[in-house]
């Protein structure tokens, strides 16, 4: 065996754990069904003597828009087979996902180092600065935009903690994108992703350990079924919320309005989210390579700006925060747009039907952006 298929075996051997059932995809993913008490998250070393929450304290009520949208997360390998009880789905890391550089591991197992993270993004993002945030919460629309095969293009709702210098330290992303470089195709998959070092290092999914996941149904970085069409009434939603449970510290990760508890990140693992965030954004992001100096032409969203509105740009409804009373509240928005000419993003702060929400994205590269 040659040194790199040594070293190969070696990460795909500590990537993997052992599974009790396995299930095939149609799209060519393999979902490992993982003991809870096996997975990737106490491989770091903050986390050998961890006790794992079931189930988070708080049990907040969801304000109700007159919204009836399907929002339990649906998956394609769901459709071959689920994972038993006491298990956790995990996408199995294959010899590919390794050579594209996206799953190395260092010795002390205590992070993924994403080496394109450092990359040129773009954004159209509404967002809440200024006070403390203990939760974030909304209605992604489900898309599958364009994307330039060494690009990326993303839908999100995050939690920032910054230091004096008001610099952001520690960050939770979770949501929706198309990322070639890293899944090997240009399938919608749901993501998580968090950083403590001021995204020096990213962590993707369950690809390092730290997050802690409880729920069985969902595959963190499986592919997204089905997708929104333009034009169309029937938008599918990726329902989504980040909260801080005030007793243990921890950020959970809930969907849907009948929160299905998917896991949390431990708040051991962050310097300055410990007592809350103190920004939280909403919309979406692309890598931008500027081939040949021309802008790319990858899409964000659904590849059309804000002012198609409903089933044609991309929206984010029913969006809250969390305030320091543990309620929901309606943000008061901001807006910060890299390039108007190539994406955009409006908010509107309330709505009988939709609440508070955004619309954004755009078609990247094209006229009115170059």
């Amino acid at each position: 065996m040659s040194m790199q298929n040594k070293d190969i075996f070696n990460q795909l051997r500590l990537l993997n754990k052992p599974y009790v059932k396995s299930i095939k995809s149609s799209d060519g993913d393999i979902i490992d069904c993982v003991k809870l008490t096996y997975q990737p998250a106490f491989d770091h070393p903050l986390l050998k003597n961890h006790t794992i929450q079931l189930s988070p304290s708080f049990d907040l009520k969801w304000e109700q828009s007159k919204q009836t949208n399907k929002t339990s997360i649906t998956q394609l390998w769901q459709l071959n087979g689920s994972c038993p009880y006491g298990t956790i789905p995990i996408k199995r890391t294959k010899k590919s996902d390794i050579l594209r550089g996206f799953s190395f591991v260092n010795k002390n197992l205590s992070t993924n180092i994403e080496l394109f993270a450092q990359v040129a993004y773009e954004e159209a993002v509404a967002f809440v600065d200024g006070g403390k945030y203990f939760g974030a919460r909304g209605n992604i629309d489900i898309w599958n935009p364009r994307v330039q095969k060494d690009e990326l293009s993303k839908s999100l709702i995050s939690v920032s903690g910054s230091n004096n210098a008001n610099v952001i330290v520690d960050s939770i992303e979770v949501g929706w994108h198309v990322n070639p470089r890293m899944n090997g195709d240009f399938e919608t998959r749901v993501f998580i992703s968090w950083t403590n070092n001021g995204y020096k290092t990213v962590c993707y999914n369950l690809q390092c350990p730290g997050f802690v996941q409880v729920s069985k149904k969902v595959a963190l970085g499986a592919v997204l079924t089905p997708y929104s069409i333009y034009g169309s009434n029937n938008v599918h939603v990726l329902n989504l919320s980040i909260l801080r449970d005030f007793n243990s510290g921890h950020w959970w990760l809930v969907n849907g309005k009948e929160q299905e508890n998917i896991g949390y990140w431990p708040k051991s693992l962050f310097s300055h989210l410990q007592n809350g965030a103190s920004m939280a954004t909403w919309g979406g992001r692309i890598q931008n390579n500027n081939h040949d100096s021309y802008h790319t032409t990858t899409q964000m969203g659904s590849g059309h700006f804000s002012y198609e509105g409903f089933s044609k740009a991309n929206m984010i409804s029913d969006i809250y925060i969390v305030d320091e009373q543990n309620k929901y509240k309606q943000p008061s928005f901001n807006d910060r747009v890299t390039h108007r000419g190539c994406y955009d993003v409006k908010h509107v702060s309330n709505d009988l039907w939709f609440g508070p929400y955004i619309y954004f994205g755009g078609p990247g590269g094209s006229l009115s952006c170059r």
